[in-house]
């Protein structure tokens, strides 16, 4: 004996269909969030850096912000490659050196992972270079209503 349900298979087609449509939707938000990340810390990244009469030339640290992908689409990274020796000009002008690292640092929006991050390129603590960050308060600004933004989606989804 058996018992057919009608519209179960049709039931199963529309909650597939549902179930891409909430992953795109989800997809897309992070996507428009990590460009929007990508093109603020482009435009906020210092061109140069004035020590004493001497200008050095930044322009190569909005060369080489970028965005990665990976998980499909579920997985977003934005940054830039710091060397790990000699002039770490990317990361002296987002966290500082000596006591504007300390001021920087002491956001209370930067988490443990920022600081750890900011850690991997500590010296003597007596450096004099003030930051500007560009990074962090992109992403920062960015992502503030990025779990609003993706309920959003999903609701207009699953309509």
């Amino acid at each position: 004996m058996s018992v057919k349900i009608k519209g179960l298979d049709e039931a199963r087609r529309d909650l597939f269909k549902k179930r891409q449509d909430i992953v795109d939707a989800v997809k897309d938000v992070l996507a428009e969030t990590a460009t929007s990340i990508e093109i603020e810390a482009t435009r906020n990244a210092p061109n140069s850096y004035e020590i004493g009469d001497k200008t050095i030339n930044l322009s190569f640290i909005r060369q080489k912000i970028n965005k990665k992908v990976s998980e499909s689409g579920l997985f977003w990274q934005v940054g830039l490659d710091v060397p790990t020796s000699g002039e770490q000009w990317e990361a002296w002008m987002e966290f500082g050196t000596g006591l504007s690292a300390r001021e920087i640092l002491s956001n209370p929006e930067y988490s443990s992972e920022v600081r750890e991050i900011a850690r991997r390129f500590y010296r003597d603590g007596k450096g004099r270079i003030i930051g500007q960050p560009y990074l962090m308060p992109a992403f920062y600004r960015n992502t503030s209503n990025l779990v609003t933004d993706m309920v959003d989606e999903i609701n207009k989804a699953l309509k």
